[in-house]
């Protein structure tokens, strides 16, 4: 009756508990790892759809006023110059840095923001003429009736006509463009609806005095802790015996183990990979003028991070499941308790 009772348990309580703490502990060891999301970003997939001629293009006809239909391609090359991955990785690091300082406590407030300071002083420096003779040539003539400027919100942006591009350079922009730079702040916010998330929810801190990542920590060791003593005591209730105790423990263990360890085979085999192409090929991006390229750079990250999701798992449930075995074969070896 007695393992009656202890199949029950094991069902009930120790299988969900020990197969959720092994999960857990796989999916923290790199969900927490700030330099998982760092490596994993830093494919040359995702420096080519942020620096895209699309998303400039678009950035660019907003920022400068630029009406329908006009040519910059001259304009996005000279930007796609300055967006070089070197640039684009340091912004992502940034980010990320910013991000867990956050979540960790080490800083109060987290404003993602994209430093200009590099763009600026390109501009301001060998990029200059290219940039004046590119921006030229992205406007187009004034009609009649126009103000020759970038714009405002009753017309585009547009040159005089009857005035060679190169007058205007040496005329009007040279001279206002260290001007026009100064009043360019060195860093553009990308804060967004994170502020707002931020000063609504309590999520960064939902134990009382500990960061996030810490509590996250707390309730993972707590769920082991948990998950150890309904495993041992359901071993106890099974068998009077050290024989049948041990093996209890060894296969109760065995078990989950073998199923997280065989998630991760699954994690970098055919399986995943089908359903994060799936997922994909069907996100609405469409709306976005780096639609292919966002879905491109989405799937090669994914696709990326599935070795070290793997590998989680596969460890955690490779070492569970040879302490499994020890346990099985341990109770083995060890002779029947003889009744007296």
């Amino acid at each position: 009756m007695r393992k009656f009772f202890a199949i029950i348990f094991f069902i009930i309580l120790a299988f969900p508990l020990i197969f959720g703490a092994q999960t857990a502990i796989s999916v923290v060891t790199w969900a927490l790892d700030r330099d998982f999301y760092i490596e994993t970003l830093d494919q040359p997939e995702v420096y080519a759809a942020l620096g895209s001629d699309a998303l400039v293009d678009e950035l660019l006809a907003a920022q400068l006023n630029l009406p329908p239909g006009v040519d910059t391609n001259a304009l996005s090359s000279i930007f796609g110059e300055l967006l070089t991955p070197d640039y684009i990785q340091s912004q992502i690091s940034a980010y990320i840095n910013g991000f867990f300082d956050y979540l960790q406590g080490r800083t109060n407030e987290f404003t993602p923001v994209i430093d200009l300071r590099p763009l600026k002083t390109a501009i301001a420096g060998d990029q200059q003429d290219a940039f004046l003779a590119a921006l030229l040539q992205s406007l187009p003539v004034c009609e009649p009736g126009q103000t020759p400027g970038f714009g405002n919100e009753n017309q585009y942006a547009c040159k005089p006509a009857g005035i060679s591009d190169q007058l205007i350079i040496e005329q009007a922009l040279k001279p206002a463009l260290p001007a026009v730079l100064a009043q360019i702040p060195d860093q553009a916010p990308l804060e967004g609806e994170f502020g707002a998330i931020a000063e609504n929810t309590n999520w960064r801190k939902y134990i009382p005095g500990m960061a996030a990542p810490a509590s996250i920590m707390l309730s993972v060791l707590i769920l082991a802790v948990v998950s150890i003593t309904v495993w041992y005591l359901i071993a106890l209730i099974a068998d009077p015996g050290w024989h049948g105790r041990l093996q209890w423990l060894g296969w109760m263990l065995f078990v989950p183990s073998l199923i997280v360890f065989l998630l991760g085979f699954a994690a970098q085999g055919g399986v995943a990979a089908y359903w994060i192409n799936f997922g994909m090929a069907r996100a609405p991006l469409a709306a976005s003028p780096i639609g292919t390229e966002l879905a491109e750079s989405m799937q090669i990250v994914a696709l990326s991070a599935l070795p070290r999701v793997s590998n989680a798992f596969k460890m955690v449930g490779g070492i569970n499941g040879a302490l499994a075995l020890a346990l099985i074969f341990w109770g083995i070896a060890t002779p029947r308790k003889r009744a007296i």
